[in-house]
């Protein structure tokens, strides 16, 4: 019985991927392109001061000595 499964699974037909998922992959990438052609595109408006986003250090409050 096992050598009828063993000659069952080598007749098993095998078929790669087929144009299909070559044309999902290729339209993947090219919406892909273009999504970061408009975050590109988004990112060259924005406009931030950078003394704005530096933070002062915090100073430490003195300490209570015993």
């Amino acid at each position: 019985m096992s050598t009828d499964v063993l000659v069952a699974a080598s007749q098993t037909n095998f078929k790669p991927a087929g144009w299909v998922a070559l044309l999902i992959i290729l339209a993947l990438c090219v919406g892909l392109f273009f999504l970061m052609r408009s975050m590109a595109h988004q990112m060259k408006k924005v406009d931030f001061d950078e003394k704005a986003t530096e933070r002062p250090r915090p100073t430490s409050p003195p300490r209570d000595e015993e």
